[in-house]
């Protein structure tokens, strides 16, 4: 059955779709974008299996040079910016969209990596300034590459699927667009710089399409007078409820890990961390997302995946209880050959591994 026709719109703190509330229960993939039919069908088996409504999967794949063999969405050559429209570029990104449609699910797709794994901003940076090694600040600082981006968001909003034969800004199955995936600005004057960097581009995507929500696609670190915990203090250069505030920021995101290496907080606190979210989408009167989440079994996170679960119903209970607008699990992968490396210490592989994980809750 095709996906009903229609956006994600907000409602206030909601989500709402064909007139109903639209409460998201989802999962990342990142490679769903760019893998092969074979690997996408096998992975989205699986998802569907799960109940997800929501994937989130990367709308970037960037290369300094053309790779010799596999997909690209840009490289450079000769100097310039090469969008690949092709079958082994753009057009699996077509694949992902025309299979939503199909299956109905709805995408959350960001457009540009701040970390360098798979072409983030630095790849622009070296596209443009090849030898410089400038900081990842200069992303949002120079304004060209503030216009090779836009370059990018408009090829992508703009293009004709080539296999559903419509514009991508007009494709029912995306949910939203984020601007980047785990934006950072850590300097001194990094906030007010990532600020203008977002009203800027939000607005460009706006006035290219009118019919998608568009969000940040950040962490959610909250910027608070004499905090002590690093998540609060504003240290790199993000703030969560500035944010909000952007009129064309339609909602926030957040994301939460618990590891040392990672936010080095106890696992207790992700209700505290979540509440803080769901508590300033209440003040801006705009959805929340807890957009990804992860727990490590071993080390110094859980020792059993029982106890992993556990931890993870509190925290979605927590999202539903206080009013937040859903929850999508970091990450599920897929054995297949060809996408089997794309995994991480947080991955699940099958809806068996999280036995009820995915349920779509009503609020009473």
């Amino acid at each position: 059955m095709p996906l009903a026709p229609g956006f994600v719109k907000t409602d206030g703190t909601r989500f709402v779709a064909a007139g109903e509330e639209f409460l998201v229960a989802g999962v990342n993939c990142y490679f769903l974008s760019y893998c092969s039919d074979e690997a996408r069908r096998d992975t989205l088996a699986a998802i569907n299996a799960i109940g997800a409504n929501v994937i989130r999967s990367w709308a970037f794949l960037n290369f300094k040079e053309r790779p010799a063999s596999g997909p690209s969405f840009q490289y450079a050559s000769g100097g310039s910016i090469v969008i690949n429209e092709g079958p082994d570029g753009l057009g699996r990104l077509d694949g992902l969209i025309e299979a939503a449609e199909e299956q109905e699910f709805r995408l959350i797709l960001p457009l540009v990596n701040y970390w360098d794994d798979l072409g983030g901003m630095r790849t622009y940076l070296d596209w443009l300034f090849p030898g410089q090694n400038l900081g990842v600040e200069e992303f949002y600082r120079r304004p060209e590459a503030r216009a090779a981006f836009k370059n990018w968001i408009g090829s992508v909003l703009n293009r004709v699927n080539s296999r559903t034969n419509r514009a991508y800004r007009d494709s029912p199955a995306i949910f939203a667009w984020e601007l980047a995936n785990e934006p950072r600005c850590p300097i001194p004057g990094g906030r007010e710089l990532l600020l203008d960097w977002i009203r800027d581009v939000c607005g460009f995507i706006k006035e290219q399409d009118v019919n998608h929500l568009v969000a940040l696609g950040d962490e959610g670190f909250l910027r608070r007078d004499h905090a002590q915990n690093h998540l609060y203090t504003g240290e790199y250069g993000v703030d969560f409820e500035a944010t909000l505030g952007v009129p064309e920021i339609d909602f926030g995101c957040y994301h939460f890990y618990p590891a040392v290496e990672q936010m080095n907080v106890p696992l207790e606190f992700g209700r505290t961390w979540i509440t803080d979210h769901i508590e300033a989408g209440r003040r801006a009167d705009k959805p929340v997302l807890l957009e990804e989440y992860g727990i490590k079994i071993g080390g110094q996170d859980v020792t059993s995946s029982s106890e992993r679960d556990e931890w993870y119903a509190a925290w979605r209970q927590t999202v539903y209880e206080t009013g937040g607008a859903g929850d999508l699990l970091w990450m599920i992968g897929s054995d297949e050959a060809s996408v089997a490396g794309n995994y991480d210490p947080y991955t699940i592989f099958a809806a068996e591994e999280i036995p009820g994980l995915i349920q779509i809750r009503t609020k009473s």
